[in-house]
C-alpha cells in the first residue's frame, strides 16, 4: 500500500511541476536583456533568447530549478541540430520565429519580452486554449520539448533526485 501512495505522490508531484506553482506567479520579473547564459551554436541571438524566454515561462525557477537552471534551451538546440534533417531544422526555426513574431507583435500593451512572468503565463495559456491552429500547435510542440528536456536533465542530476525523494517522503508522512 505504501508503494501505491508513493507512486501516487510522485505522479502528483510530476503533474504539479508541469504546471506553474502559484508562488512563482506572484513574483513579477523585470524585462530581460537579450542575453542568454549559454552560447548558442546554431540558433541566432534572437532565436536563442526567445527559446530561453519560452522555457522560463513554461517551467520557471521555484524552490526547484526551472528550465533555465538545468539547461533546457541549450539541450533543445543541440537535439534539433544534431538529430533533425535540414528541412526539419528550417521548419523548427521558421516555427520558432513565427511564434516569436505572434507573441511580440500582437495587440497587447507590452511585448512578450516586457511582460512579467505572470503575464507571460497568461499569454501562453490563452494561446494554448485558442483555436489558432498553427500557432497553438507550434507552442504545444515547444512546450512538449521543454518538458521532455527538463525531465531528461533532472534525472541525470543526483542532487535533484535526492531532493525530490526527500520531498516525496515528507509528503507521505
Amino acid at each position: 500500500m505504501k508503494r501505491r501512495d508513493a507512486f501516487k505522490n510522485l505522479s502528483l508531484f510530476v503533474y504539479g511541476s508541469l504546471t506553474i506553482p502559484v508562488s512563482s506567479l506572484l513574483n513579477s520579473c523585470s524585462p530581460s536583456s537579450k542575453k542568454v547564459d549559454w552560447n548558442p551554436k546554431y540558433l541566432n541571438e534572437d532565436e536563442a533568447f526567445f527559446l530561453n524566454e519560452l522555457s522560463n515561462a513554461i517551467i520557471p525557477n521555484t524552490e526547484y530549478p526551472g528550465a533555465l537552471a538545468v539547461g533546457v534551451p541549450k539541450e533543445i538546440e543541440e537535439y534539433v541540430f544534431n538529430v533533425f534533417e535540414n528541412n526539419k531544422i528550417e521548419n523548427f526555426r521558421n516555427e520558432l520565429n513565427q511564434l516569436d513574431e505572434h507573441l511580440n507583435n500582437s495587440d497587447r500593451k507590452k511585448t512578450f519580452y516586457e511582460s512579467s512572468l505572470n503575464e507571460k503565463v497568461d499569454i501562453l495559456n490563452n494561446l494554448q486554449k485558442s483555436n489558432k491552429k498553427p500557432l497553438r500547435g507550434i507552442y504545444l510542440k515547444i512546450k512538449s520539448s521543454v518538458a521532455t528536456s527538463y525531465f531528461r536533465s533532472i534525472t541525470l542530476r543526483p542532487t535533484l533526485i535526492r531532493d525530490w525523494m526527500f520531498f516525496l517522503i515528507t509528503i507521505s508522512l
